[in-house]
């Protein structure tokens, strides 16, 4: 019997519970737009950098800006927290950061797609689904004789298993979520985006067009 059958499934509230766990003084955290912005919820250690663009809003922006990071200050330890949808757009990145050798940890959340455009309008609509890859097969992909250390996180086990993997090596976690599971704050985030957008009388007021915050 497989023990991790018995482990809870993944959700975003065990995902967070553990990166704060995780995060050490002195990390260089770089958030997504998406659920990353759970990120600005957790107590950050002594001398951490937090890198964000929420003013521009610019999805896909952050594998880019890791490689910049990495190559800025290559003695700290760099953790790139960022969703499917977003590392869809700049993926490509990832190849340069191997062909460096350098060693960040990419924490990327698979939950099939913009689950942040979910909780504005659009919960259930084609048009917030991406397609799947196989994400934690990508370091192998780009580098067929890289070192990197890939897991894939179903349950809270095979996470906390991801997480205490020596990070000597680039490390990628790919971790499984529900795409109806977010942050409250997040949807919250979202549900006033859509309101200032379309008015208190817009389609985001139909039934079960959103997601909304467990209340």
């Amino acid at each position: 019997m497989d023990l991790r059958d018995s482990s809870p499934k993944l959700t975003q509230a065990a995902y967070w519970k553990a990166i704060q766990g995780y995060i050490r003084p002195g990390d260089v955290l770089l958030a997504d737009n998406g659920t990353s912005y759970a990120l600005f919820g957790l107590r950050l250690p002594a001398h951490c950098t937090l890198i964000a663009s929420i003013n521009w809003g610019s999805i896909g922006y952050s594998v880019g800006a890791l490689l910049g990071t990495l190559t800025a200050a290559p003695n700290r330890r760099h953790i790139l927290l960022v969703g499917d949808g977003s590392f869809q757009e700049s993926a490509q990145e990832l190849s340069t950061i191997l062909r460096h050798d350098h060693k960040p940890v990419i924490l990327l959340i698979n939950n099939g797609g913009y689950t942040i455009e979910r909780g504005y309008i659009g919960k259930s609509e084609p048009y917030n689904d991406i397609a799947n890859w196989a994400y934690a097969n990508l370091p192998r992909v780009f580098r067929p004789d890289t070192t990197a250390r890939s897991f894939v996180a179903k349950t809270t086990t095979d996470l906390q298993t991801a997480l205490n993997a020596s990070n000597d090596t680039l490390i990628f976690i790919e971790s499984i979520m529900d795409p109806h599971d977010a942050p409250a704050p997040v949807i919250t985030s979202s549900n006033k985006g859509a309101d200032i957008d379309y008015g208190p009388r817009g389609p985001q007021h139909r039934d079960n067009v959103q997601l909304k915050p467990v209340t």
